[in-house]
């Protein structure tokens, strides 16, 4: 926690500020420092690798790995040592600012759920709802899924958790911080396009008479694409 609140000291330049400030982002992000919630967070990180690269995620959760484990630092202290200190500042602020973040949709989201329920209470069907997309894939995971692709040959060649360990600390302090989140929008892009399609070929197996229907959840799902 002392590299999280020192970046807060080094913009702020006031104890006070600092003080109220961390505690703020603490609330928000606590569970990260509790077994629970680093579990959970690696678990959605295998599952967006899975997802973007089953090759990787394959080589990487064979039984001499630790099951991204490497991760965690990573992500508990928003890259803090893989990049320039002043980029990994910069980085900070992008992630806190929630920019590009799922979550923003829930709302569109829940206006179209709404639309929808209306219209089959009206002719009296009822409907499943598929989910667009998982609003638990913060940013920072497709930061962390962009620096395992762009390293993927060098992973690779990894056959235990000692080698794994030992290339990703190599990495401190050389990563290329606008080449990485260009790369990790583009990740973002393909999971969109991804969940739209497969949002669009669900709706229309479960309801092919109503193709008038099918307009709106696209919309939404294309709206998330256009935000990058």
């Amino acid at each position: 926690m002392n590299d999280l609140c020192s970046r807060f000291l080094e913009v702020l330049h006031s104890e006070a500020d600092t003080f109220w400030s961390f505690s703020c982002y603490m609330e928000k992000f606590s569970k990260d420092f509790r077994a629970d919630g680093l579990h959970r967070k690696l678990e959605l990180e295998a599952a967006l690798l899975k997802e973007l690269d089953p090759q990787l995620y394959a080589h990487l959760s064979t039984d001499s790995m630790e099951s991204f484990t490497f991760c965690h630092r990573w992500l508990l202290l928003g890259f803090q040592r893989e990049f320039e200190h002043s980029d990994a500042l910069h980085l900070f602020e992008i992630l806190s600012c929630d920019h590009l973040e799922f979550v923003f949709q829930q709302a569109d989201s829940a206006h179209y759920e709404e639309r929808l329920a209306r219209k089959y209470r009206a002719d009296g069907s009822i409907g499943s709802e598929l989910q667009t997309i998982n609003t638990d894939f913060t940013f920072e995971l497709f930061i962390c899924t962009a620096i395992l692709v762009e390293n993927r040959e060098s992973l690779l060649q990894c056959r235990d958790d000692a080698q794994l360990i030992q290339f990703t600390s190599s990495l401190q302090g050389t990563l290329d911080l606008n080449s990485t989140l260009k790369k990790a929008e583009h990740h973002f892009y393909n999971y969109c396009r991804r969940c739209a399609w497969g949002y669009m070929n669900g709706q229309c197996r479960a309801h092919k008479s109503r193709e008038q229907d099918f307009l709106y959840p696209q919309f939404i799902c294309f709206k998330v694409i256009a935000t990058i």
